[in-house]
Order: C-alpha cells, then sequence, then structure tokens
C-alpha cells in the first residue's frame, strides 16, 4: 500500500504524463496543417481536359457541378481560367474569372470540344477579351459582360429588324386575319371597301368566292365564310384555313365569264413575292397602268396599294423609319372619253316623263321582280343611294314619327339622317307590305325590307341569327333594271335617282341649301356640280325664258 507521499507523487507524474501527451497531440496537429496538400489544378491542353473528369463529392455533398483552375501563370491573360464541369452530362466548359467593381465575375468563354473548340481557341477568345476590356497595368476596366449584353442587343434588334422585313402577300394575309382595319381612326373597312380591296389583293380567284362581306351596326366590316357549291368545296373555317387551301398561284379562275381580262391578284402574282418596302412609285404604277383596265380600275387598285402600306406602316412592319409611301404622287390621266357605262350618266337625269314610265313598268313588273320594283320606287321617291336603299331595315320606319330613320353606318356620311314618310314615300311602303302580306308572307320575320327571294334558303328560315344576316337582304335591282329599260327604251341607270331627284328638289324648292336637307349631302357645291343636272329640253325652255329679255332685237327680213 502506498504511503500518502508516494500518491502524491504519482499524481503529479501522471499529470505531467498527461500533459506531454497533449502537447505532443497540438504539434502534430500543426505540423499536418502546415504540410497541406496544394489545391488541384489541371493542365492547359487538350489532352489533359479531355481525359479529366471532376470530382462531385464534397464533404461527403454531391454538387450538380465541379470547378477546377488550371495550371498556368499568374502573369499571363489566362489568369483566373478555370474548367467548369456539369455533373448532368458531363460537359466542360472553359470559365474566366476577372475582377471587376471590387467583386470576382465569371464569363464563360465556350464549351470544350475536342477538336472545335479547345485550349487554342479558347485562349484565342481570353487574349481578345482581356485585350479589349484591361488596361496597360492589367486592371479591368470594362465589365465584358455587359460588352456581351450589348452585342446580343444589337444582333437582336438586326434580327428582329430582318424579321419584319414581310412580302407584300404575308402584309396582305395579316390585313385580312385583322379584319381590314382603317388606317386613320378606329374601327374598320365597310364591306364594300373591304370586298374592293379583296378582288385586287386576293380576287380573280376562287378563294374569294368563299367570302360574305358585311357590316355591324356601327357600319364596320367584315368577312365571314360559305361553301362554294359551285365548285363543291367547303366552308373554310378561317382566314389561315383559307390560305392554306388557296396558297399563292392555285384556284386562279380562267372562265372568261367571271375574269373576262384574265386578270391576277396581287398575291397570285409575282410582285406577292416582293418585300413591301422595296415598293417604289415605279413598280405600283406599272403594275396598274394596263391598256385594258378603266381609268376607275387604276384608281381602286391604287387606293388598294396606298391602304396596304399604311396598314404594314401603321403595324411598324418598316422600323422606326418607314419609307414614304409609293403611292402618294402617282396619278392616271383621265380619258377624255368615257370608258365605262356608269361614267356616261355623269351628266345626265331622267325627265319627269321618263320617271313616269318607270313607275308605271315598275308596277307591272311587280310580280316578276318582287322587292326589286319596290326598291327602285323608293328610290325614285327619296333620291337615297341604292346602298341605303337595301340596307333598311323594318325597324327603321317610324310610322308615329312619320319618318324612316337611317343609322350612321348605312350612311355613305357616317351620320344620322332622316327619309320623310311623303304620300309617294308611304305609296312604296304599302307595295311591300301587299307583297310580304301576299305571296311572300314566309319573309314577314325577315329583318330587311327588301328581302331577297332569291338568295334565302327557306329551310333556315327558323334560324334567328340566319334571318337577320346580310345573306338575306337584297344586294342589287339589276334583274328588273334590266327589264325595265327593254321595255320602256330608257337610257340610264339606277344612280340617277339621286341625281334627278337632287335636280328636281332645287327647282322646286329655290335654293341648294333646301334640297341638300332632302339629300343628305355635305356641302351645298357638291350637290351644285355633281347632282343639280338639268335634262336637255328644259335647258332649251330656260334658254327661250332668258332670251326674251333680249326682246329688243328686231327680225330683219
Amino acid at each position: 500500500m502506498l504511503t500518502m507521499k508516494e500518491k502524491i507523487n504519482t499524481s503529479k507524474l501522471d499529470t505531467r504524463h498527461e500533459h506531454g501527451q497533449k502537447s505532443k497531440h497540438e504539434h502534430d496537429k500543426n505540423s499536418a496543417s502546415q504540410t497541406t496538400r496544394p489545391r488541384f489544378k489541371i493542365k492547359f491542353t487538350d489532352y489533359a481536359i479531355e481525359n479529366f473528369t471532376s470530382s462531385f463529392i464534397v464533404k461527403d455533398k454531391v454538387k450538380e457541378r465541379a470547378i477546377t483552375p488550371f495550371d498556368v501563370s499568374k502573369n499571363t491573360a489566362l489568369k483566373g481560367l478555370k474548367l467548369c464541369q456539369y455533373r448532368k452530362g458531363q460537359k466542360k466548359y472553359f470559365v474566366l474569372f476577372y475582377w471587376f467593381n471590387k467583386n470576382s465575375w465569371p464569363i464563360t468563354i465556350g464549351e470544350f470540344r475536342l477538336g472545335i473548340f479547345g485550349t487554342k481557341q479558347c485562349e484565342e477568345k481570353v487574349y481578345e477579351i482581356v485585350k479589349d476590356h484591361t488596361n496597360d497595368k492589367g486592371i479591368w476596366i470594362k465589365d465584358p459582360k455587359q460588352t456581351i449584353k450589348d452585342k446580343e442587343t444589337k444582333i437582336i434588334k438586326a434580327i428582329i429588324v430582318e424579321s419584319q422585313k414581310l412580302t407584300i402577300n404575308q402584309v396582305t394575309e395579316r390585313l385580312c386575319k385583322d379584319n381590314f382595319p382603317k388606317s386613320k381612326k378606329q374601327g374598320r373597312l365597310t364591306g364594300h371597301s373591304i370586298r374592293g380591296m379583296c378582288l385586287y389583293l386576293i380576287g380573280y380567284n376562287w378563294r374569294t368566292k368563299h367570302l360574305i362581306y358585311v357590316d355591324n351596326h356601327k357600319g364596320h366590316g367584315s368577312v365571314h365564310f360559305k361553301s362554294n357549291y359551285q365548285k363543291r368545296t367547303a366552308k373554310p373555317d378561317d382566314w389561315s384555313e383559307l390560305f392554306k387551301k388557296f396558297p399563292p398561284g392555285h384556284g386562279i379562275i380562267k372562265d372568261k365569264k367571271f375574269n373576262p381580262n384574265n386578270e391576277r391578284s396581287v398575291f397570285d402574282s409575282d410582285l406577292g413575292k416582293m418585300v413591301i418596302e422595296d415598293l417604289t412609285h415605279g413598280i405600283v404604277k406599272r403594275y396598274i397602268d394596263k391598256k385594258h383596265r378603266s381609268f376607275g380600275t387604276k384608281k381602286n387598285m391604287l387606293d388598294t396599294f396606298r391602304k396596304l402600306w399604311n396598314y404594314a406602316r401603321d403595324l411598324g412592319l418598316m422600323g422606326d423609319e418607314p419609307p414614304r409611301n409609293p403611292c402618294t404622287e402617282i396619278s392616271f390621266l383621265r380619258p377624255d372619253t368615257p370608258q365605262s357605262t356608269s361614267s356616261q350618266y355623269n351628266h345626265r337625269r331622267f325627265s319627269e316623263e321618263q320617271l313616269k314610265l318607270i313607275y308605271t313598268t315598275c308596277l307591272l313588273l311587280s310580280e316578276k321582280y318582287p322587292f326589286q320594283a319596290e326598291a327602285i320606287l323608293l328610290m325614285i321617291f327619296t333620291g337615297r343611294r341604292i346602298e341605303e336603299t337595301l340596307k333598311i331595315k323594318r325597324n327603321y320606319i317610324k310610322y308615329a314619327e312619320g319618318v324612316i330613320v337611317l343609322p350612321a353606318n348605312i350612311t355613305k356620311g357616317r351620320k344620322e339622317e332622316f327619309i320623310d314618310i311623303t304620300p309617294p314615300v308611304q305609296f312604296a311602303l304599302e307595295q311591300i307590305d301587299k307583297q310580304i302580306k301576299g305571296k311572300w308572307k314566309k319573309y314577314q320575320f325577315v329583318d330587311w325590307l327588301f328581302p331577297s327571294v332569291i338568295r334565302i334558303d327557306s329551310k333556315k328560315l327558323h334560324d334567328d341569327h340566319y334571318v337577320r344576316s346580310n345573306q338575306t337582304r337584297l344586294k342589287s335591282v339589276n334583274g328588273c333594271w334590266k327589264a325595265i329599260k327593254e321595255k320602256t327604251g330608257i337610257y340610264g341607270s339606277p344612280k340617277l335617282f339621286r341625281k334627278t331627284f337632287s335636280s328636281i328638289a332645287k327647282i322646286v324648292l329655290g335654293t341648294t341649301s333646301k334640297a341638300r336637307a332632302l339629300t343628305g349631302h355635305e356641302q351645298d357645291s357638291t350637290l351644285d356640280i355633281h347632282y343639280d343636272k338639268t335634262e336637255r329640253s328644259k335647258a332649251k325652255e330656260y334658254a327661250h325664258q332668258v332670251a326674251e329679255v333680249f326682246n329688243f332685237v328686231k327680225k330683219t327680213g
């Protein structure tokens, strides 16, 4: 048994032993830290990179990417270059780390692909970047990422500008799908204007036989689609399907009956393949100015080109500074002799005797040409345009107020106008009622005052939408008018009824302003110049009346 002194000595010895072990452990630990292996660096060679595989495990965690520095000199432009490899796909990228604005930033130089983009290509690209973005001391003075971003922005902008250089056909397709918007104010063109544009842009082709042109209550036109029973082609769902069925050059009408001059639309011609902003004054004029085309046709075609150009400009398809519209200064010489039958009527009007003869003939033809004859009667008594007359609906007639209200959407001036129900107008309305209450009673629920007995499908009269649509209204009075001319021998057209009514109104009322209240003209000058026409017999009568002033002239033997 140990004495107390021996126990104390033993305890001191154990304590010294423990302290000695602890000091030795700390020494070993410090020695290990001083001899830690330096971080691994990969040689900057294609062979080394190709055969190198990164370790994605760090402290028992799996990382999605690993970055390994290259063994390059710190005194070269390659300083900061590292290899980045992704675990998924095992792709390797050259990444340059640079110091800018007191922060370290990475920039990808490119993907390593043996034989395509290796150390040589990487080195050239790095040297170029360092040269452009550092000063003589090697300090980064510009951010290469911003340089790349600016460059990409310019490229993207150039691509956008280039991509928007659309051909005339591509702009035409967009115009159709966009429902023919107006260029100077909100809204769409009228159905009549759309029909004219379609004729020159995509017409003289069976594709237009699938189109129906209608106006809504605001006078904005739109296009609906239908089947073409003549060619037995199904109804297209939309414009895309129509252009798919009839691409450029396909479906051109060659029948002389429907296309006597063998015309081709812009869409079906070589001109349609041209970039629209490359159009010039000369190209447009040469395309339009063909000998077989009338002056009116040339004017309408020019107007179509002008509207198409304005649409492309307004849509931003010509860049920030679009060229000037090539149609601006184009004009065509007006012929010294009328080229069309309609223009021959510009300076004519019906006499009172002719009006009476037309009136009685309409009554005789009423059974054979129902509603056409009545429409002509209403035009005789009101002087309204044929397009306005045929768009009158039954609910426009206000018998209690004694007027027919023409809403702005159907008048040429796009303003509300009125037709007073005078005895002659009342007579025309009664004739229409006789038709509706008699043989054509089944049309009593059709909205239009002048329904079409030829075009209406009786099987659809139960369809509320159909009976209110444009498909059920009368579109022209050509059949009845042709019969009137054959029976009476009168030379003229239905548009002369407006000229005749205007002239009579001015004579009876004494002033243009009073007559204008009935005709709806915007200006007195319009009525005076274009509508106040005096027949030859009346002019002769007026000449003799004026000659009486010179009664001092003595007859000589």
